[in-house]
């Protein structure tokens, strides 16, 4: 099984109260290979925290669309990333990216405006963004065992896949939405909007998306699943034709979302 969660906190004190760390998670079987991380000429986190990447404002635009203006996504450098799971107490070699989420006392849980993105989840939707299309991203030349070159899925696929969703996952939770499962299914639903606006086309984007709700979705933890995530579940979120995605995206998501961003037990 390709992708899990976790949500891990931590005690604050003064205003803020208790910060809580909404994480999505590797497999540690699952390695991400040097090809599938691209060779981009501008590291994504290049410049520091004050300084946006190109990857970094394509990654926050898609975050805006589903979340808001607000939203901004960070790209974080190994060293860094090392340091902030040490923090925050999850393991950075497994972690592919995390939005705090604040909960001010008599106030529901929030999600504080950013999210910071692992360097390994940067590289992957940096190499996605610069080529887009199913061949090249999903279908690659390999040489066979009789010497011949052949088509096949791409070395870091499943891997490319799933950093796209966490992508839509984490958009989800910087839109308000907190628990685990409910924010899972609805980024599932929204993964083909996400690879559309990285610059797949619909027909592409829409097959990865039923590739992730077939083949991903199903094995993730309890904790992340949830029975009504289904067409004309309770977790529908557009109720219209095309499970899991509709046949046509409405202009505005943030009114979509806006009927989730009820706060979880326990937060």
């Amino acid at each position: 099984m390709p992708g899990r969660g976790a949500r891990r906190g931590k005690q604050g004190g003064g205003k803020t109260g208790r910060v809580t760390t909404s994480v999505v998670l590797l497999l540690a079987l699952l390695v991400v290979g040097g090809a599938a991380a691209g060779n981009e000429r501008v590291l994504p986190w290049s410049g520091g925290a004050n300084h946006v990447t190109p990857i970094e404002g394509a990654l926050s635009r898609v975050a805006q669309s589903l979340a808001g203006d607000a939203a901004a996504v960070r790209c974080v450098s190994p060293g860094d990333w090392r340091a902030l799971g040490a923090h925050h107490r999850f393991d950075a070699r497994l972690t592919w990216a995390m939005t705090p989420l604040v909960r001010d006392p008599g106030s529901p849980t929030r999600p504080d405006g950013n999210s910071m993105f692992a360097p390994r989840t940067c590289r992957l939707l940096a190499a996605f963004t610069a080529a887009p299309a199913e061949r090249g991203t999903r279908i690659c030349r390999h040489e066979s065992s009789s010497g011949r070159s052949i088509l096949g899925e791409c070395d870091g696929w499943g891997t490319s896949l799933v950093g796209l969703h966490v992508l839509g996952h984490e958009s989800v939770h910087l839109a308000g939405v907190v628990d685990e499962a409910t924010a899972d299914c609805l980024a599932m639903q929204l993964d083909a909007l996400v690879a559309m606006q990285l610059g797949a086309s619909p027909a592409f984007a829409r097959r990865l998306a039923r590739d992730y709700w077939a083949q991903y979705y199903p094995a993730q933890e309890l904790e992340y699943r949830s029975p009504q995530c289904r067409d004309g579940g309770s977790l529908d979120l557009f109720r219209v034709d095309g499970w899991p995605t509709p046949r046509r995206y409405p202009a505005r998501i943030a009114p979509a979302l806006e009927r989730f961003t009820i706060p979880s037990p326990g937060h």
